[in-house]
């Protein structure tokens, strides 16, 4: 519970949140734990998108390996076309590697700390392949033809590739660097001022592509976190709500509400699984006198001590404590035996004593005592939860009867006295 959010710490980061949808610039600049959580949002995104849509990048592979081998077919020339064929297959089959590092990134865990980084190294190789095809051709025609489908491809890479546009910079630029590297040292054709034209001009849409696909991308996170802080905040309002319903607002303890819907429970589970269930009724003695001497402040700050005691009196997690009503408190102890129920009360009779608070008004105490009654049944086909409630509220108002102060337990032919330890 401690790592919950309060709404406070939800309300701060709603209004850091819509300050920055709110704001006009171009550019939406994070906190750091914003910028890590967008990060991780894109990677989770297109290791989803890689994960159920595989299908879509091998058939856009070879949709696009089908049409280019179409285009050096049908444009080359008899004298070209074998040469021009063995460069295409060569591409192709290169740019198999980075499709297939694609379908493996979602299924290889240890490449899920480093996506960021694994991403940029497939696109930069992929990249960089496509453009030394561009001059591996021996045909010319293809050497300028093939600049054109670059700018394509290297456009719709950096669009659908979730690339942050400084990455995205960064790996184009390194891409053309390998790829000038590349065609200089294998002696390829190179028209330098075609390529700086295909290049810069297929960098340039990609990197406006990936501004605003990032711009969008931000914005929807953004919105995404607002709609979590605030469904985070309507939990937590819920929550409380919910123990406001359940809780006695003066002792902390459940209220009757909740303990009626709690004993028609445990009853319901004690008569399936043939155990006994107990109850506890306690009542503190001659409270009217003492909030009439006293105060009631002092009577209420009575029932919050009393309240706390029988909390502390309570030690497993099914154990319930509630304040029945006024003065009266209830304990219900599922799974209890009778031996178990009359040394809990006991316990709670001795620390409600023990807690040392003065009223003279008592007739059988210089201190704040209560009455206790214990009840234990297990639940049969024609026994009801009331007659547990009677049989514990009769015993409480016979110790009450037979001097206060002490603890009875209903039996067999009515109320029996309990002996102290």
């Amino acid at each position: 519970m401690n790592s919950s959010p309060t709404t406070g710490a939800i309300d701060a980061g709603m209004r850091e949140i819509q300050a920055l949808l709110d704001s006009s610039g171009p550019w939406h600049r994070f906190a750091p734990h914003l910028e890590a959580a967008f990060v991780d949002f894109l990677r989770l995104r297109v290791l989803e998108m890689l994960r159920s849509g595989w299908w879509v990048v091998l058939l856009f592979y070879f949709f696009v390996g089908l049409s280019t081998f179409t285009q050096v077919f049908m444009l080359s020339g008899p004298s070209w076309r074998a040469a021009n064929l063995q460069v295409w297959w060569a591409i192709f089959l290169a740019e198999g590697l980075p499709i297939a590092g694609l379908l493996l990134l979602p299924r290889l865990r240890l490449l899920h700390e480093n996506f960021a980084l694994a991403l940029g190294l497939i696109a930069t190789f992929a990249i960089a392949v496509i453009t030394v095809g561009t001059s591996a051709f021996p045909d010319p025609f293809f050497n300028v033809h093939s600049s054109y489908v670059v700018v394509f491809i290297l456009s719709l890479t950096y669009g659908i590739g979730a690339f942050r546009l400084w990455s995205a910079a960064f790996m184009g630029a390194a891409a053309a660097l390998l790829a000038l590297i590349a065609i200089v040292s294998l002696g390829l054709w190179l028209e330098w001022g075609l390529f700086q034209q295909y290049i810069l001009v297929s960098n340039a849409v990609g990197m406006m592509l990936c501004y605003m696909v990032e711009q969008r991308d931000r914005h929807m996170f953004l919105q995404g976190q607002l709609l979590l802080l605030e469904k985070e905040r309507l939990d937590l309002v819920s929550a409380e709500l919910d123990r406001l319903s359940r809780e006695d607002s003066l002792t902390g303890l459940s209220n009757r509400r909740h303990f009626n819907e709690t004993i028609l429970h445990e009853w319901e589970r004690a008569r399936r699984e043939g155990q006994p269930l107990s109850l506890i009724f306690a009542d503190v003695d001659h409270f009217k006198p003492f909030n009439d001497t006293y105060g009631h402040l002092e009577g209420d700050a009575v029932l919050a001590r009393v309240g706390a005691t029988l909390r502390g009196c309570l030690r497993r997690p099914g154990d319930l404590a509630a304040r029945y009503g006024g003065e009266e408190f209830v304990l219900l102890l599922p799974g209890t035996p009778e031996a178990g129920a009359l040394e809990v009360a006991r316990h709670v009779h001795r620390a409600i004593g023990g807690l040392g608070i003065p009223h003279r008004k008592s007739t059988v105490a210089d201190h704040v005592t209560a009455s206790l009654g214990v009840a234990t049944l297990v639940p049969g086909p024609d026994s009801r939860v009331a007659s547990l409630v009677a049989a514990a509220d009769e015993a409480a108002y016979a110790a009450k009867g037979a001097g206060r102060n002490r603890v009875m337990v209903a039996g067999a032919s009515g109320p029996v006295p309990v002996e102290p330890d």
